[in-house]
């Protein structure tokens, strides 16, 4: 972990942070947000891609993997600055509609 800290020069200890815990596997695909968060704060949570996570833990919201108007599925975190689908162009705010409400218990590991 210190060698990779080094590489990429981050503090080693808030690598470990951006890091998924020991034992918790990872979606990398398809990209999962909570639109609901990102309309607040742009910026992409790496617990919506644990293969565990179902839903937002804040919003209690089940987590969107596609465009729930036109089916579009998102794009890397880092082109969403325009807060919107790079299909349609709906909002994230908009987006908020259209996410389930989550049972308790679905939203961590």
């Amino acid at each position: 972990m210190e060698a990779l800290a080094k590489v990429v020069g981050v503090d080693v200890d808030r690598l470990a942070q951006m890091l998924p815990p020991a034992g918790v596997g990872m979606k990398i695909e398809p990209i999962r947000l909570c639109a609901a968060c990102y309309a607040q704060s742009p910026c992409h949570k790496i617990e919506w891609q644990f293969k565990v996570t179902q839903g937002c833990a804040s919003h209690k919201l089940r987590l969107l993997s596609e465009c729930p108007n036109c089916g579009a599925r998102f794009k890397v975190p880092a082109l969403w600055v325009d807060s919107w689908c790079q299909r349609c162009f709906v909002t994230f705010a908009e987006m908020v509609k259209w996410q389930k409400v989550i049972q308790p218990n679905a939203t961590s590991p």
